[in-house]
């Protein structure tokens, strides 16, 4: 009975500890795995000498250079020539444009300057023409007034009645005072009263 009480302590204790065995290479292995670095496995060299294996030397992978930086000073020299060339053009245009418009106006100022010299000229032509015209009615009525002013003044003034007022007006202006007032008493009232007033606002 005694021994057979020990055989089964011995058998116990031998699965104890082999089962502590295995528990302590998982939890060996599991620690392995935690520091296993991406690049190169150096961390799973211990767990991998600890049993035993032959360790292969892992040359890590060729690096490849980082993709140079975006550098975008080409594309913007050629996008700076671009909108330099479209200012350049769109300033030509203009240029173009108001040279175009300096043309016109320069035609326009020629074409006003000969309108002005054209009327000036009949401006001219116009006030040489009444002139001659007032010197031509000026000599007509001095000679109205010599003739009236060598008649009676009752006579006169009833052939002056049938005149013109603008014309016995003038006619009256250019005789002496005193023949003028005779005459201008011997007309109708209201057109020696006329003008008598047209004479006063000259």
């Amino acid at each position: 009975m005694k021994g057979g009480k020990t055989g089964s302590k011995m058998l116990s204790l031998a699965l104890c500890a082999l089962i502590a065995l295995l528990l302590f290479k998982l939890g060996l292995t599991i620690l392995g795995l935690f520091h296993v670095a991406p690049a190169d496995g150096v961390a799973v060299r211990p767990a991998m000498a600890k049993e035993g294996k032959p360790h292969k030397k892992t040359t890590p992978p060729a690096k490849t250079p980082p993709p140079a930086p975006f550098t975008p000073q080409a594309d913007m020299g050629t996008k700076s020539m671009s909108d330099l060339e479209k200012r350049a053009d769109q300033i030509h245009r203009q240029e173009e444009k108001l040279r175009q418009e300096k043309r016109q106006l320069d035609q326009l100022k020629k074409e006003v300057e000969q309108k002005i010299s054209t009327l000036l000229a009949l401006q001219k032509q116009h006030m040489v023409s009444q002139g001659q015209k007032q010197t031509v009615l000026n000599t007509k009525v001095q000679g109205l007034a010599k003739i009236y002013g060598t008649m009676k003044p009752k006579q006169a003034a009833k052939l002056m009645g049938s005149l013109d007022d603008g014309l016995v007006k003038s006619i009256i202006s250019t005789m002496p005072p005193e023949k003028a007032a005779s005459i201008l008493a011997l007309m109708d009232v209201k057109k020696a009263a006329k003008i008598s007033e047209d004479l006063s606002g000259q």
